[in-house]
């Protein structure tokens, strides 16, 4: 995949060396965007990166609550993510922390805490996404969390073309 359409696919931006911004229109409405982002059995379908399979999910989603998402590598190895939720607001607003329980990649340390927010904003038929991610260590850090959000992006906007998504909407 060539990283740099993906980039612009995805419209990312980096205002700081610790921050990332993604702007991404779904041709879904935004209760679905929302469900994908909060609801287990959806997230392990789209949620990682390319790289790794996602093999569990779990999604308290409340301020306060919790939530934990397991990749695994081509050799079997689990790297959970985790984090808590800081801010819900149904249906637009999301924000949680987001860290990794061990190292996935030697630029992104087990346990450093990075802080994401997600705004879905209804536009007609589709969903405008505003992802921004703060707080990462470093820019190789902030590079290779760029790869894997719009590994994510590109894989949600996917399902939902083929409908994958709102079928499973149907199936919780």
């Amino acid at each position: 995949m060539d990283p740099h359409a993906q980039r612009l696919r995805n419209n990312v931006s980096t205002p700081a060396p610790d921050e990332i911004r993604i702007t991404r229109v779904f041709n879904a409405p935004q209760q679905l965007v929302w469900n994908a982002w909060t609801t287990p059995a959806m997230l392990v379908h789209w949620f990682g990166c390319a790289a790794f399979s996602t093999v569990d999910a779990e999604a308290d989603v409340r301020e306060g609550g919790n939530w934990r998402v397991v990749l695994r590598t081509p050799e079997g190895e689990d790297i959970p993510s985790y984090g808590t939720y800081t801010a819900v607001r149904p249906i637009d607003h999301l924000a949680f922390t987001h860290q990794w329980e061990k190292q996935p990649v030697d630029v992104n340390p087990a346990h450093h805490r990075t802080q994401v927010t997600v705004d879905l904003i209804e536009e007609g038929e589709r969903t405008r996404m505003h992802f921004r991610q703060t707080g990462l260590v470093s820019e190789a850090s902030r590079d290779s969390h760029i790869g894997g959000w719009c590994d994510s992006m590109d894989a949600l906007a996917a399902r939902i073309e083929r409908g994958d998504i709102a079928l499973l909407i149907q199936l919780t």
